[in-house]
């Protein structure tokens, strides 16, 4: 019961911070119905008896069940590929590329966004032969778009101007992705590998984005806030299912 409760508490935080994604959701629903199997157990195992022993109860519950186990099972292999990719650690990178996020109303980086340019300025200090495209457009709600945000960020962290390249029309990862290979490619940069800077459960689909656009990439995980992690993890298996399933 108390980790049902932990995990209600933790979903449930999300919505005062304007977290109101589909994970958000998902993990409140499933949560909140965790905990009250858990504190109704008593009445809900008597019913699941009494529907066992009729013949179109026993059916339901066996479907449920089998498209129960199904789901869980696929969940399981969506995050282990998502793990994986988190330790495909850069080899030998000519170029790095950093994934926007949101941008604040100050037009300062978000937390998330914020933390993505801590682990892209490391990698860039210890390897200062690199250049980075930074890659993000301007949201309806954002005061600048998030490339400019990140450039002028990465260069109060001490990274020199002429390294760092902006990308400031893509509105998703696809587009990030793409837009960021486009520019590469007209700056006269050959690449065999770029190493992509984001949150450890986007990474997996943003080097999905990458093959699509014909580049190879390694990762660079940012360091996601331990309370934001469940919500996004959770959306994360529905925009992958959306990938997979309806070509996304």
């Amino acid at each position: 019961m108390a980790l049902e409760s932990a995990f209600v508490l933790i979903f449930a935080g999300q919505m005062p911070r304007g977290i109101t994604n589909i994970g958000a959701f998902f993990g409140l629903f499933m949560s909140l119905a965790a905990l009250l199997i858990t504190v109704f157990f008593g009445r809900v195992k008597t019913f699941l008896k009494k529907l066992w022993k009729r013949k179109s109860g026993k059916v339901f519950l066996i479907c449920f069940s089998s498209v129960f186990g199904l789901l869980c099972a696929y969940a399981a292999v969506l995050s282990s590929l998502m793990i994986k990719e988190i330790h495909n650690v850069p080899k030998q990178p000519d170029a790095v590329i950093v994934l926007g996020c949101r941008v604040d109303k100050s037009g300062k980086p978000s937390l998330m966004l914020n933390r993505r340019l801590e682990a892209a300025c490391e990698f860039l200090k210890e390897n200062e032969e690199l250049i980075c495209v930074v890659s993000g457009g301007q949201g309806k709600d954002e005061p600048v778009s998030e490339a400019e945000a990140m450039k002028k960020a990465l260069e109060e962290m001490g990274i020199s101007e002429e390294r760092i390249f902006a990308e400031d029309v893509s509105e998703s990862t696809e587009e990030n992705i793409a837009f960021s290979a486009r520019l590469l490619e007209d700056m006269g940069i050959e690449v065999t590998e770029a190493a992509i800077v984001t949150d450890g459960f986007h990474l997996y689909r943003a080097g999905l984005m990458a093959e699509r656009a014909g580049l190879k990439t390694t990762s660079i995980s940012a360091d996601t806030p331990w309370y934001l992690v469940p919500s996004y993890w959770l959306r994360e298996w529905f925009a992958l299912s959306a990938v997979f399933f309806l070509g996304k």
